[in-house]
């Protein structure tokens, strides 16, 4: 599918979609859980509509509710065959608590997922007994045998998933267990996981993210029954930064102001580029001001890449984010996408090492760029036709439906 944006693109007011990244580890939890849960605002989009089947297939009744999902625990697993989509995230989450849980499993994924390596955890599992079959590190998975705890040592360098999904499922063995973590990556989704493993009954001492303190024999039992997902920076970002480079100010509601989210440091970023960001009650305001270019850290924020080099794009002169190494194995070569699709409307970006230099000019060319399957890439495109003096069309522009299916119905494009 393909939209053309122009670039008058004024979304004026616009409702948060939920955290994709927050629900799916409400969902697992409460799918482990033995009580009923109930989930306000948890979004429609790809990944979390697939996290509901794998709550389903792990022996839950999920029915709809006003808001959300209701999520009945069951006796036993139904099924031993799992199909993740493409959620790299549910992925990680998944194969370390089946094997907690014990037995023969079969996971696969769809789209390029299946061409993210799972060599972290595909290692870490065999090193502790569980017999992990694969594709040469890829989807599909097999496995068979059960993880009992113990005292482990993990990368944590390429993704903090595996360390999350670690984090989900060693509560759930036979013994105590203590892990080791080395060159974490993306602290603040460890902090998300922590948080949520916290609300849904499970102790985990944190030592630094280091160290890993973790009782076995644990049981999910939720602190409360009913639990509201919040509004998402990840996919926010793209409206902050809209407001931050277009003439009209975009109003944000729907998130929480002192949320844990990594993706929240979008604010900040967009402050230091010069945007005029306030708080109105629990509303948020991003306008225009003095666009300048900037540096950023993004290592423990990679999903922010794409918004951010619109934001330098308005800029005339260099910013540099650094952690481009975090970009690799995302929907697409993300760094590799963002030069070659940035470049077909006239911006410059050098990738020298961990650092991306964005060479804006204030402005962007009239053009098309595609998307690469990659939602985020879709919604920075569509952000970028702002700083055109016509408009920008984005190819592949289903790709949204992954994380946030009601974006082009928010851009209000006639």
């Amino acid at each position: 599918m393909d939209v053309q944006v122009p670039h008058t693109l004024h979304p004026g007011k616009i409702r948060v979609p939920a955290s994709k990244s927050m629900a799916q580890r409400f969902i697992l939890a409460s799918a482990l859980s033995s009580k009923k849960t109930t989930l306000l605002n948890t979004g429609h989009s790809d990944d979390v509509l697939q996290m509901l089947e794998t709550a389903k297939k792990l022996g839950c009744t999920v029915n709809p509710v006003a808001g959300g999902v209701e999520i009945i625990p069951g006796q036993s697993i139904r099924q031993s065959h799992f199909n993740v989509g493409e959620s790299g995230l549910g992925v990680r989450l998944l194969i370390p608590v089946l094997a907690a849980l014990g037995g023969d499993f079969y996971v696969e994924g769809t789209g390029s997922l299946t061409g993210r390596p799972l060599t972290e955890i595909i290692h870490f599992l065999n090193a502790c007994g569980v017999a992990v079959t694969a594709n040469n590190d890829f989807l599909p998975v097999s496995l068979s045998g059960k993880l009992t705890g113990g005292n482990y040592r993990i990368d944590g360098q390429a993704s903090s998933q595996h360390i999350s999904g670690l984090l989900m499922a060693l509560p759930l063995c036979e013994h105590d267990s203590e892990l080791e973590v080395f060159q974490l990556s993306s602290k603040p989704y460890v902090d998300l996981t922590l948080d949520v493993l916290k609300q849904t009954g499970i102790h985990i001492e944190n030592i630094g993210y280091t160290r890993f303190k973790i009782p076995g024999n644990q049981k999910y039992e939720p602190v409360s029954g009913i639990f509201k997902i919040e509004g998402d920076y990840s996919g926010v970002a793209n409206w902050v930064v809209a407001g931050a480079v277009s003439p009209n100010p975009v109003i944000l509601s729907g998130l929480k102001k002192d949320s844990l989210q990594g993706d929240r440091r979008i604010l900040e970023i967009a402050e230091k580029a010069g945007a005029v960001v306030t708080w109105n009650e629990e509303e948020l305001i991003v306008k225009k001001g003095k666009n300048s270019p900037f540096t950023f850290d993004a290592t423990h924020c990679p999903d922010l890449f794409p918004a951010l080099v619109v934001l330098a794009a308005s800029a005339k002169g260099v910013s540099t984010i650094s952690g481009v190494s975090r970009l690799i194995h995302k929907e697409s070569n993300r760094a590799l996408t963002l030069q070659t699709e940035f470049a077909r409307l006239g911006l410059i970006l050098n990738l020298e090492g961990d650092q991306m230099k964005i060479h804006g000019k204030g402005f962007l060319e009239n053009g098309t760029i595609h998307s690469h399957g990659d939602h985020r890439i879709a919604m920075a495109g569509a952000i970028a036709a702002t700083l055109t003096k016509g408009s920008i069309t984005v190819q592949g522009a289903e790709s949204v439906a992954k994380s946030y299916p009601e974006f082009w119905a928010d851009c209000a494009i006639s």
